[in-house]
């Protein structure tokens, strides 16, 4: 049975060096440190001709590396990523499906979007889910959506850091708990600022399999219904967003979805409920996780056990991710 990785990470060692010589920061440093699988294609191959993985979609590793930096460097390393990152797909062609990034919008990188999809011929487009601490509806963001739904690119999103309080980056908080619940925040911005409202189609692929949302589904669903007008009427909320042709909790399961779960079958189960076996598509988090890369082992060994139907794990292993890409 086909194996593709929807959600692996690489990040160029010639994105690595051009960054040191604008922003040596200290996530940076980490990206050499932690893992050379994030820039050695040749070790790469070699983990996935052991362990059964077919095909990996390649997706920049590490955003807040991007923090803090003025736009106009911004521009520049953003075209540098996106060219290491084609240049590490084309080395492996049957191997690797390469995905761009697009750390912020604006119309130089709405340029950058069109090359990226057509000149660099990379798959989708990563942004983050907050930029620059805005949320993912914010007015800036929307000519991105229109192309992306115009042109059929897939938009990956993966978390980003966001100021939530000083003491969050201890004992890792800021990425165990903190970017699965900015993933949820930046997906309900979406729901809620009806971007699938007014693009039907667009496609987003979230990280970490969808965040809180579907261990939060019916909070979500109630408090959409009554409560966020009740919360506004008395002046303790905001007003809501655009009206919604149907229950907001339904947008919500219009996301793809990888199946990082850190290895809970129960986890996975769940989420298959909510978003439906043909919205999960399997995803490792390459190569992080202790032992250089071992939770993708544990990723495979939970898809392949769990209590679904063939048809299903198929869509899930390989299925989904060849129907949103048109393979």
């Amino acid at each position: 049975m086909t194996v593709i990785d929807s959600y692996a990470h690489v990040f160029p060692m010639r994105l690595i060096e051009a960054l040191e010589d604008v922003s040596p920061t200290a996530e940076l440093r980490a990206l050499r440190n932690q893992s050379s699988y994030l820039y050695d294609d040749t070790r790469r191959i070699a983990y996935m001709d052991e362990h059964g993985f077919d095909v990996q979609v390649l997706v920049l590793a590490r955003p807040p590396v991007w923090l803090g930096m003025e736009r106009a460097d911004i521009h520049r390393l953003t075209r540098v990523a996106n060219d290491s990152i084609a240049e590490f797909a084309g080395r492996h062609p049957q191997r690797f499906l390469g995905v761009g990034v697009i750390p912020v919008v604006d119309d130089v990188m709405m340029e950058e979007f069109e090359r990226l999809h057509t000149e660099l011929g990379l798959r989708g487009v990563l942004i983050f889910s907050n930029i620059e601490g805005r949320p993912l509806d914010d007015p800036s963001m929307w000519p991105l959506y229109e192309r992306a739904a115009a042109t059929g690119v897939p938009i990956w999103i993966h978390p980003q850091h966001a100021n939530f309080y000083p003491w969050i980056g201890k004992d890792v908080l800021d990425r165990t708990l903190a970017w699965p619940f900015d993933t949820s925040l930046a997906m309900a911005r979406l729901v809620y600022g009806g971007v699938f409202e007014k693009y039907p189609d667009i496609k987003f692929v979230t990280h970490h399999m969808g965040g809180m949302i579907p261990y939060f589904a019916s909070r979500i669903d109630a408090f959409s219904r009554s409560t966020a007008k009740v919360y506004a009427r008395l002046g303790i909320g905001e007003s809501s967003g655009p009206q919604l042709t149907g229950p907001a909790i339904d947008h919500f399961r219009r996301f793809y979805n990888d199946s990082v779960s850190n290895g809970s079958a129960e986890s996975l189960s769940l989420a298959l409920r909510f978003f439906g076996s043909d919205h999960i598509m399997f995803g490792t988090d390459f190569p992080f996780g202790p032992e250089d890369g071992s939770w993708a082992v544990e990723e495979l060994r939970n898809v392949r056990s769990i209590d679904v139907s063939d048809d299903d794990r198929e869509r899930i292993l390989h299925g989904n991710l060849e129907h949103l890409l048109g393979l």
